[in-house]
């Protein structure tokens, strides 16, 4: 678990919108497709995301009383979400369907070595419960283990008790840190760490392996992370 003293410099991790903007890395073209699924595009997010991805936010924050989303002080990372995260060489993935953002995930760095903090986990409320949010999860662990990290660290607001839950089942384990944000809301957040395995899980065919090898969110969603223009019964399994 984290100490003490790094608490303090997860405080203020957000990332922040600077006016000399970058170019982002090679790897990452803002808004292009990573993979598609039952009606579903997983793709990286570009700027005019922002008000869509703020819509959603605010969406989910209106289902717990006294939670209100001010983005300009609160977030001001998503309004250019791609610029802000490529800026910190992090990155932002946002899901469609029908051309209208239902799902989002991010992934900055700590500035602790070796570790990557998980943000901006959000699901519409009519697609949860279905494994979407344990995939985006992976997603972003995925991308740690590509960069070598050993864990991932998140904050979660104390009212999101289906949230703590997910993340539980998914191998986080909350720390003793609380920390209340100087946003609109105030938020008061648990902090969370899962420690990732030393080595990256193995390339498996599903095409000759027991179906009960996978959860079910992985066998729901896991053409919506292959990479686009290979054969989907080479993927990659999640660590279980």
């Amino acid at each position: 678990m984290a100490s003490e003293p790094n608490s303090a410099q997860r405080q203020n991790s957000y990332p922040r919108v600077l006016t000399d903007l970058p170019t982002p890395p090679s790897e990452v073209i803002p808004g292009s497709i990573i993979g598609t699924a039952a009606g579903l595009v997983l793709r990286f997010a570009h700027d005019d995301d922002a008000s869509a991805i703020i819509a959603l936010v605010s969406a989910v924050w209106s289902e717990y009383p006294g939670k209100i989303l001010v983005a300009a002080t609160d977030m001001p990372e998503l309004l250019q979400p791609a610029t802000s995260y490529a800026q910190c060489d992090g990155r932002f993935w946002v899901v469609e369907a029908n051309h209208r953002i239902i799902g989002t995930v991010a992934l900055q760095p700590s500035d602790e070595p070796g570790v990557v903090e998980l943000q901006k986990l959000y699901v519409a409320r009519g697609m949860r419960c279905n494994g979407l949010g344990s995939l985006l999860c992976h997603l972003v662990d995925r991308e740690a283990r590509r960069r070598g990290a050993h864990a991932v660290d998140l904050w979660s607001d104390v009212k999101l008790h289906d949230a703590h839950r997910r993340y539980e089942q998914l191998g986080y384990h909350r720390g003793a840190e609380i920390r209340v944000r100087d946003d609109t809301s105030k938020t008061v957040q648990y902090y969370y760490r899962k420690q990732l395995e030393n080595d990256a899980p193995a390339e498996h065919d599903r095409s000759g392996s027991d179906d009960d090898h996978f959860p079910d969110w992985f066998s729901r969603w896991h053409s919506l992370i292959a990479p686009q223009g290979t054969v989907d019964s080479a993927i990659e399994a999640p660590a279980l």
